[in-house]
């Protein structure tokens, strides 16, 4: 099982030295994976982002250049937001400048009122992004890419720089529903669900196989993600039945194991803390004390 960490790119901790820190602490602690969300503009009525939310792909091009290995994703980018040929030309840069370290997850959206804003169609998004799933592969896979669909067409142009990952970056769907699992295994190579408990991965992990099974895919060359919060305690206390990954060490790889029962290859911790520097103390203390200790199927 690969680990990740979600970058705060928005909320209470979002600035430029905390975004370093976390980015190379989890480098240095051996982390396999950086994550940041994705926001355009927000509701007023929607208060729990907080003030700023930092752009994603700026936010990894810069983060790209504080690090050296790990890995950079998102969870997720909204197609239907952005135009994708600017977006793919934006992944494809980063995935060369960064070694060949992106990893593409995408979303359709849930926010009416900021598709409003941006004046797209928010009934229309599904087909948006399936859409735009396709151009992406065009223009990183076709030397003169053409591509002539209901909202994109386009053909005599060249697309470069290519990604240095072949075909091209993994693409990961997000989303806990079953349309997105459908999505996930017709387009991408990987499923990416977010707080969902060990019971519910199980459940959906056999329709990820079934899907998987009838359009001729292999299990091994598909990835199931979770987006979790993790939170350490040194004694038990009375919490969110959900929350497997917030109590003891004890409790903690507990719920990693389960999960890794579940059929999750790659976790990804929301950290929460008071203060920064529990933040970062968790991430030490997963890296030298838990993750060491795991007894893990995948």
């Amino acid at each position: 099982m690969k680990f990740g960490i979600a970058l705060p790119n928005y909320g209470k901790y979002a600035s430029k030295e905390i975004i370093v820190r976390i980015a190379k602490s989890a480098e240095d602690f051996g982390f396999d994976s950086l994550w940041v969300s994705d926001h355009i503009v927000i509701p007023d009525s929607h208060k729990g982002f907080g003030e700023v939310f930092y752009e994603p792909l700026t936010t990894l091009s810069f983060v790209a250049a504080n690090t050296s290995r790990i890995e950079l994703g998102t969870s997720v980018i909204i197609l239907p937001y952005r135009n994708p040929i600017v977006v793919a030309k934006m992944l494809s840069t980063l995935d060369v400048l960064s070694g060949g370290r992106v990893i593409f997850g995408i979303g359709v959206g849930w926010l009416k009122r900021e598709f409003d804003a941006l004046s797209v169609v928010y009934e229309e998004r599904g087909e948006i992004t399936d859409e735009q799933i396709e151009v992406f592969k065009a223009l990183w896979t076709e030397d003169l890419p053409e591509f002539k669909g209901r909202y994109h067409k386009f053909s005599e142009i060249k697309f470069f720089p290519k990604p240095i990952q072949r075909p091209y970056p993994p693409i990961w769907v997000g989303g806990n529903s079953d349309k997105a699992i459908r999505r996930a295994v017709k387009s991408g190579d990987g499923w990416h669900a977010v707080g969902l408990t060990p019971e519910e991965m199980v459940d959906k992990g056999s329709y990820v196989l079934e899907s998987l099974s009838k359009g001729g895919k292999k299990k091994s060359d598909f990835v199931i993600s979770l987006r979790k919060n993790l939170q350490i305690y040194k004694s038990k206390k009375k919490l969110d039945g959900r929350e497997l990954l917030r109590g003891t060490p004890e409790m903690i790889s507990k719920g990693i194991e389960l999960y890794s029962e579940s059929g999750v290859s790659h976790l990804i911790f929301q950290i929460l803390g008071a203060k920064i520097n529990d933040v970062i103390g968790t991430m030490e203390f997963f890296s030298t004390q838990i993750r060491p200790s795991l007894n893990l199927k995948s």
